[in-house]
């Protein structure tokens, strides 16, 4: 009896083996794919919530690009792909996760799923991808002065004009007065709307090559040559940073704390254009792209 039950064993134990390596192998698979693997894929219409949270994660965005210029893939593609995989969330993204058969698998179902929607959402991160080279705000040259601060305020309530959400990122002045920092654009592109808002004061519109609106609200003041029409290359300077805004007279600033409200808007057909986050997208900026010319301030600090 023992023997037959060692034979049976010995009969099965390979079988076992490989189902263990088997079992292994596709943790170890799902594991390093993280997020990625679960979630399926879904196409969003750019106007959904989940879509205009452009929630890449402190790192997603360059992550993606990273590897994008690695393997040979289309940017936007590639975001769209990684983003619909992972639920458009991108939070503790791995780049060891972006496997290259995976990606032409999910880009296949997405293709499948709705051609027409994959294009759509492609060009708009690919234009976002192709836009974007420099932080809003440049880091002055003595390094004994501050920076700005800025937080994922997305959707925060407001309640100037009537009760509403915020849609854009406020980049904080601390302790500077109106009119020292500079505001250069983050993009080339041509000023398409500029002059006072009630909502936003002061503001500069530029509508990049690709298509996309890119907004800066509640200037001091605008750089020499700043006007609609106007050619402007990323780095250059729209103006300074105030504190104009909520009030129908012209002029009014002090109403709130020194500080730059950035706004980027997608066309989209057959309506207005559509407000996203920027907020991840400045921290990539950040990051990854501050290649601005060097700047000095021409107005001293109110305090040091």
């Amino acid at each position: 009896m023992e023997n037959k039950k060692f034979a049976a064993v010995l009969f099965y134990l390979p079988a076992l083996v490989c189902l263990g390596l088997l079992i292994l192998s596709f943790h170890d698979y799902f594991r390093n794919l993280g997020a990625y693997v679960w979630q399926g894929t879904i196409l969003r219409e750019p106007e959904d919530d989940i879509f205009r949270a452009m929630d890449f994660g402190e790192e997603g965005f360059d992550e993606i690009l990273r590897w994008a210029g690695e393997s040979g893939a289309d940017p936007g593609e590639a975001l769209t792909v990684w983003m619909a995989a992972a639920d458009y969330d991108l939070a503790g993204i791995r780049t060891e996760g972006l496997n290259a058969g995976r990606y032409e698998e999910l880009r296949g179902e997405l293709e499948a799923e709705n051609a027409a929607g994959f294009a759509r959402l492609s060009q708009i991160y690919g234009a976002l991808a192709e836009d974007l080279e420099v932080f809003p705000v440049p880091k002055n040259t003595d390094s004994a002065c501050r920076f700005v601060t800025y937080k994922n305020g997305w959707g925060d309530p407001r309640t100037y004009g009537g009760d509403r959400r915020h849609e854009g990122c406020d980049v904080m002045g601390d302790s500077y007065a109106d009119g020292t920092y500079p505001v250069i654009s983050m993009t080339d592109g041509v000023v398409e709307q500029m002059g006072w808002l009630p909502l936003g004061g002061w503001r500069v519109g530029i509508r990049s090559d690709n298509g996309i609106y890119y907004y800066y609200a509640h200037m001091d003041s605008y750089g020499e040559g700043i006007e609609a029409g106007a050619r402007v290359e990323a780095g250059m300077e729209l103006g300074r940073m105030g504190s104009t805004g909520y009030s129908d007279v012209e002029g009014t600033s002090g109403n709130f704390a020194t500080h730059l409200h950035v706004g980027i808007y997608i066309p989209v057909e057959g309506q207005e254009d559509l407000s996203v986050n920027p907020y991840y997208l400045l921290l990539y900026l950040e990051g990854e792209k501050v290649t601005t010319a060097e700047y000095s301030f021409e107005k001293l600090p109110a305090s040091q």
